[in-house]
């Protein structure tokens, strides 16, 4: 279990930027200057389908994945947040120049985990979980 949010940070960087070359393929957005290259409204699009797969459960999650996707998106219901804030918050994130390598999934996950913690957190506690 990632005990710091530092700890968290390194760990999701280093796997995104692993993916990423990996993951080259034309469509794929797989770093600040991918993003860049974007327009606001393909930029919402990409992360309103992020958005959607990401907290989709599905059956062979395991239960912890299951209640982040659950955390997750009871805490964008209750914020009433849009795709537009969505691809707002991976815009700002990559302003901190230590992100430009790492892909807007990872940074998705990053910020929501920030984000939506106190949900998740409930969501976990609801199932005899402790916080993440």
């Amino acid at each position: 279990m990632i005990k710091t949010r530092a700890a968290l940070l390194s760990c999701l960087a280093l796997a995104a930027v692993a993916a990423s070359g990996a993951a080259s393929a034309a469509g794929y957005v797989n770093n600040r200057a991918g993003w860049y290259a974007l327009t606001k409204e393909a930029k919402i699009g990409y992360a309103q389908g992020m958005n959607d797969s990401l907290n989709y459960v599905f059956t062979d999650d395991t239960l912890s994945e299951a209640l982040i996707k659950r955390g997750r998106t009871l805490c964008l219901v209750e914020q009433k947040t849009t795709a537009a804030g969505l691809a707002d918050q991976i815009t700002a994130t990559y302003k901190d120049d230590r992100f430009a390598n790492v892909a807007p999934t990872a940074l998705y996950i990053l910020r929501m985990a920030e984000v939506c913690k106190k949900n998740i957190n409930a969501v976990r506690l609801e199932y005899g979980l402790g916080p993440l």
